[in-house]
């Protein structure tokens, strides 16, 4: 927990059943920096919270709903929203931020969540970070907490919280992601860590190839004087907190049975191997072949040829789980068996050297099951 901040979660009717909405309030004013998605369809709290200036008080997130595609009238009904929850704590009206995920297209039971709002304020204490975590899962199979501790003369406290098991593929934040820290320092200093932090955790994630019109990563800093003799060790436990809490929503990937670490090696640029990374990352065919134990490395090789950059099949190696299967684009010989057994794992490596250059680049992705399909098949059910 950390001193001043409270955190509040209920189930308010917005979904027929558990926590859909939850509350973090902050005893003193506390600035926020944003990463929202590059999506060009938005959720109305994206607009909303965009035009909300620094400090802030408050933020009230929910899930079983997007409100995405919702029009004028989305935004309106945030307005409203802010307009109760500010007078509930005695803040002001533009103090509060929002924070939605669910089924796109629907607008807000605002009647529903503004009944809700002083139960949510009574519920509110400062070790209620788990009931905020589960009031914001939409398919997640468990609650996404990391903490860390920032060591120094006066020791800072970091906590982030997550939500996020499908509709990944983050081009700049991800679902919805909220950190939380007493450490002082202002959006203008931190701004470049935390764009460079997405950068190297939830950009380097994908469960579907599907991109959120609600991606959300806030991050929550004090006022005062920053303390600067401590902000590199700031900076390391931040990244910390980002890529474990990404690790955990690729873990928790709709359906996923295992987790794809994707290498590519001897890119002459690193765009060139990011691109190959992602389209592999993304290809239905190259994840069905994952979850089915199968070293078809012919999916892989393809995908590197669709991936829409300049590639010399002759120079490709193609490695999983430490078996060579193919080297200068043709097939080595290996043991399937054996390789199966080695694929049949939670965690599964895979390399792609292009034999180019020096660049490289990786990220992780899942394989792609029939509860993935089950799960999507009857979301709105």
């Amino acid at each position: 927990m950390i001193p001043g901040i409270k955190f509040a979660g209920i189930a308010s009717g917005i979904k027929a059943s558990g926590l859909d909405l939850g509350l973090v309030v902050f005893d003193q004013p506390t600035y926020v920096t944003a990463l929202y998605t590059k999506n060009k369809v938005k959720a109305a709290h994206i607009l909303y919270n965009r035009k909300v200036t620094n400090p802030v008080r408050a933020i009230l997130a929910n899930s079983g709903c997007a409100n995405a595609c919702t029009g004028p009238e989305g935004t309106r009904d945030l307005k409203m929203l802010s307009g109760k929850l500010s007078e509930a704590l005695h803040i002001g009206d533009g103090e509060v931020l929002f924070a939605s995920t669910g089924v796109i297209g629907r607008r807000l039971p605002v009647e529903t969540m503004a009944k809700a709002i002083s139960i949510l304020v009574k519920d509110l204490k400062e070790s209620g970070e788990e009931s905020f975590a589960r009031s914001i899962m939409t398919t997640d199979t468990y609650q996404k907490i990391v903490r860390e501790t920032v060591p120094g003369k006066k020791p800072y406290t970091i906590v982030g919280i997550a939500k996020g098991a499908g509709m990944i593929n983050p081009l700049l934040a991800t679902m919805l992601v909220f950190i939380f820290t007493d450490y002082p320092v202002s959006p203008e200093t931190i701004r470049k860590t935390l764009l460079q932090g997405a950068r190297d955790s939830f950009e380097r994630i994908s469960v579907d190839g599907e991109c959120s019109t609600n991606d959300s990563v806030l991050l929550f800093t004090r006022q005062g004087p920053e303390d600067q003799g401590s902000l590199q060790a700031f900076q390391d436990k931040l990244f910390s907190v980002m890529k474990e809490l990404s690790m955990m929503l690729v873990r928790d990937g709709e359906g996923a049975t295992r987790v794809i670490h994707i290498t590519v090696n001897g890119a002459k640029k690193k765009e060139t191997a990011e691109k190959i990374a992602r389209r592999i990352a993304i290809s239905p065919l190259t994840k069905t072949a994952f979850f089915g134990c199968d070293p078809n490395w012919g999916r892989i090789i393809a995908a590197v040829g669709d991936s829409n950059v300049a590639v010399r099949p002759s120079r490709v190696e193609i490695i999983l789980q430490g078996e060579v299967l193919a080297r200068n684009g043709i097939e080595v010989p290996f043991d399937e068996e054996k390789v199966k057994k080695l694929m049949n794992k939670k965690e599964v490596e895979l390399i792609v050297n292009l034999g180019d250059g020096r660049a490289s680049y990786d990220m992780y992705t899942t394989d792609l099951t029939f509860d993935y399909v089950k799960i999507n098949a009857s979301y709105r059910s």
